[in-house]
């Protein structure tokens, strides 16, 4: 299945409602406080990888870098190496990938980080979706982080979809992005009208980040799926897409729709909350064996449709 463009932080041209935490970044660099390593944190799609990349486009290009607007020039040279993964200053690794989630990925950091030479800026080490490294890297990424330098400067990109190592906290500093529910749908509403999308998911109801919002609603309408069909017909082809695509964003969709069907049913009284709860947790508990264990695709839909069929 073929992405838009916009599926990828890195090529999001324009920064929304974090300006506040833009300006932070920026001031802090400026006056040369800005810390060895910094843990952002929030839901996944709130804008955390996309207000890191408009932090290092200020930094690096910034004569291509329109401040004012928050907008990025896809057409300059430093666009095409950092999307590329091939900017010198720019080391970027994502635990959603697992190619680069491996200790030996971590152990050469080391190696590339202290004996590369850099120009007279910073380098900036990323690590998107840092919670889904596993802990024998993340111990190896402690080691690269308590060794001073000057120069370097770790990035952790944490979604908190499961806890992370309280080591890696205690080295540190945590900066906590949080959209309240006004500026959640304000920046929903001008990505809606930046790509000129189809909306195919309740904006205000499925209290979705504008990242995760934007990726789901092109997945619903690309594959004709409507939000509130038979939640088993939903989930048996959302678990087909990532049978054949291998992609996360599958799984957190399945999530979604699962949260979505029992919020429907516990509005429409059918059953007691009691009974909700039960279905909810069985549900969530035989996905997650689903995924963890990489179990039968069939088996998993034949127990969800007997538990539901339990009345």
């Amino acid at each position: 299945m073929t992405f838009p463009s916009y599926f990828n932080a890195k090529k999001s041209f324009k920064l929304f409602g974090l300006i506040n935490d833009f300006d932070l970044l920026k001031k802090l660099y400026l006056a040369n406080k800005l810390p060895h390593a910094i843990i952002l944190s929030g839901k996944k799609g709130s804008g955390k990888s996309t207000l890191i990349n408009h932090f290092l486009y200020y930094l690096f290009d910034k004569k291509n870098y329109d401040e004012n607007n928050l907008e990025l020039n896809v057409a300059s040279d430093f666009h095409n190496q950092f999307i590329n993964n091939i900017f010198p200053n720019i080391i970027y690794l994502n635990g959603s990938d697992y190619n680069n989630n491996k200790i030996e990925d971590i152990r050469n950091l080391k190696k590339i980080i202290y004996q590369t030479s850099i120009s007279d800026k910073p380098r900036f080490i990323i690590f998107d979706d840092v919670e889904l490294f596993n802990n024998n890297s993340l111990n190896s990424l402690l080691k690269i982080i308590e060794e001073p330098s000057k120069k370097n400067h770790f990035i952790l990109i944490d979604n908190k979809s499961k806890p992370l190592l309280k080591t890696v906290h205690s080295r540190c500093l945590d900066f906590k992005i949080i959209l309240n529910e006004d500026k959640r749908h304000n920046i929903i509403e001008s990505l809606i009208k930046l790509f000129n999308l189809k909306v195919v998911i309740n904006t205000k109801e499925s209290k979705l980040t504008p990242g995760s919002f934007i990726k789901f609603n092109y997945i619903l309408d690309e594959n004709k799926i409507l939000v509130n069909d038979d939640f088993q017909k939903n989930l048996e082809y959302i678990l087909q897409l990532y049978k054949k695509e291998k992609n996360i964003i599958f799984i957190d969709m399945i999530l979604f729709l699962t949260n979505n069907y029992f919020n429907n049913l516990n509005k429409k009284s059918i059953y007691s909350k009691e009974k909700i709860i039960n279905y909810r947790n069985f549900v969530f508990e035989n996905i997650n064996k689903f995924f963890l264990y990489n179990l039968n695709q069939n088996a998993l839909l034949s127990s969800i449709k007997n538990k539901m069929n339990d009345k």
